[in-house]
């Protein structure tokens, strides 16, 4: 059941990180709601790879909110969408 929670939250993630980068209609909320999801997460299971790099996918989230749009965006859908694909074949 949590990992149905931690998908559902990490889709939720991915659009807000996906509407932010094109600059469509965002609410601040969405992305301090990403972001503090992204950290609670990354601290609850720190020392996991996967939870390091939840903890950059959030600061890069904060600094998009600035203006920062790279490349890095792509590798962050990418990391969701191979996040995704594991959690639905489970």
């Amino acid at each position: 059941m949590l990992i149905w929670i931690f998908t559902v939250l990490d889709i939720f993630v991915l659009v807000t990180i996906f509407l932010t980068h094109y600059g469509w209609f965002v609410s601040p909320l969405m992305i301090f709601l990403s972001f503090f999801y992204l950290l609670f997460k990354g601290i609850l299971f720190f020392g996991e790879l996967m939870s390091m790099i939840d903890l950059l996918i959030a600061v890069y989230l904060i600094l998009m909110v600035f203006g920062l749009k790279t490349f890095i965006f792509y590798i962050i859908v990418f990391w969701f969408l191979y996040k995704l694909f594991f959690a639905f074949m489970d």
